[in-house]
């Protein structure tokens, strides 16, 4: 560092998952890493359900036994109910796959450990301070701290893994609207549900509102907190004219499991709203920079995919930056973009079905064959990338051939 020019083998534009896993790879590497996070950790954020393939990509880098040792609440699969209809999905119970069982976690507390490691394994950490420019050419970025003073960063490769700020979308003009419809979620987080008596205590539950007009989540934390989640097209939350916890209460108690688990809960947050959360790229990579998570895109909370497809990118991308710095070839498109497009395309997929109601005539078939609820359960768990699963293979197929099967009473 000289004055205010900070050169590094690689920038890191946010602590995030995404941000925080890349950083930990490429420092244990032996890179020189320079992280660039506007907003001070702890930070509130939704999205506090991690999946089973979380827990691999933080054992292979280094960081899963901190998590554990934190007490995090301990996620052993789903539950999915609508009116009376009941379908648990057990994360063990899947296909083979390393790990069966993932964790609940307030990411204020999930993220600031992941950063704080990340920083541990020699990471440089540079909070409160915004990237205002970027010069894909020279891989040079400009920022500000929040008190005036301005940076000059510079790298061999930079990565955009800023979540919802959008950095090198925004200031590339790369944006690109997400071709899911626009939904909104109003949360917040509460005390004193009723939490379940039996070995799902630690599930996720995703209630269905009505007919399939909304859905609620139901994340538990170990200290008796729960974050708590209405999701719903705007037109849906607009034509009931009320405010965001006005709106909350009414789709609670017009919704027979949750009426029942939230009757006697307290609010402990204010209802919050975010508004049109997908969002998409046009390109995930150029020269001398690459994008992960968010920045990327987002596809939906329903199956919790948004900390697994963080890391997953963050991990690939770093894996990619290292093989790129030793003057590798390295098929960005090929081994990076479509790579995790295969895994994004899997969950869009599921996303789709679930809204247009076919995954949810799947889910609550009266009967399905072992492989096919394992398979189910594997996608459920993070595990988007392996062909022998037949949903990962070829998800809208697979969907439609079980429709069909359901349909004919098979």
């Amino acid at each position: 560092m000289l004055g205010n020019e900070i050169v590094s083998d690689v920038l890191i534009v946010g602590g995030g998952p995404a941000g925080s896993i890349a950083a930990a790879h490429l420092v244990q590497k032996g890179y020189s890493v320079s992280i660039v996070e506007k907003v001070p950790f702890p930070r509130f954020v939704i999205g506090e359900s991690l999946l089973p393939r979380c827990n691999e990509l933080l054992e292979l880098n280094n960081m899963l036994d901190k998590v554990k040792e934190h007490g995090f609440m301990l996620k052993e699969g789903a539950c999915f109910e609508r009116g009376d209809d009941k379908e648990v999905y057990h994360f063990y119970e899947n296909i083979g796959q390393a790990h069966g069982t993932s964790f609940q976690v307030k990411r204020e507390d999930f993220d600031k450990l992941l950063l704080d490691q990340a920083v541990g394994f020699g990471a440089k950490l540079f909070e409160k301070t915004e990237i205002t420019a970027f010069d894909p050419e020279t891989t040079t970025a400009k920022a500000k701290d929040e008190e005036g003073n301005e940076y000059t960063f510079k790298a061999k490769f930079a990565l955009d893994a800023s979540g919802y700020g959008r950095v090198f979308p925004r200031l590339l003009g790369l944006d690109e609207p997400s071709e899911l419809e626009i939904r909104s979620a109003v949360f917040t987080r509460i005390k004193n549900d009723k939490r379940p008596a039996d070995a799902t205590n630690g599930y996720i539950y995703i209630y269905v509102h009505g007919d399939n007009e909304a859905w609620i989540w139901t994340i538990p934390f170990s200290d008796g907190i729960t974050s708590i989640g209405v999701v719903c097209t705007e037109a849906f939350f607009q034509k009931h004219g009320m405010s965001n916890e006005e709106f909350m209460d009414h789709i609670i108690a017009t919704t027979p499991g949750a009426k029942e688990r939230f009757e006697n809960a307290e609010k402990i947050l204010p209802v919050g709203k975010i508004d049109g959360y997908s969002a998409n790229v046009k390109s995930m990579y150029g020269k001398n920079y690459c994008m992960a998570g968010n920045a990327t895109e987002f596809l939906d909370p329903v199956f919790s995919s948004g900390v697994t497809l963080a890391l997953e990118s963050g991990y690939r991308a770093a894996q990619m930056i290292d093989r790129t710095l030793k003057n590798e070839s390295v098929d960005w498109q090929g081994e990076y973009v479509d790579y995790m497009m295969k895994g994004i395309n899997v969950f869009r997929e599921f996303v789709k079905a679930w809204y247009d109601g076919r995954l949810q005539k799947v889910f609550f078939a009266p009967q399905k064959l072992e492989h096919i609820k394992r398979s189910i359960s594997s996608v459920l768990g993070g595990y988007v990338w392996e062909d022998k699963n037949i949903f990962v293979r070829s998800p809208r197929a697979a969907l439609d051939t079980m429709i069909t099967q359901i349909g004919d009473g098979k």
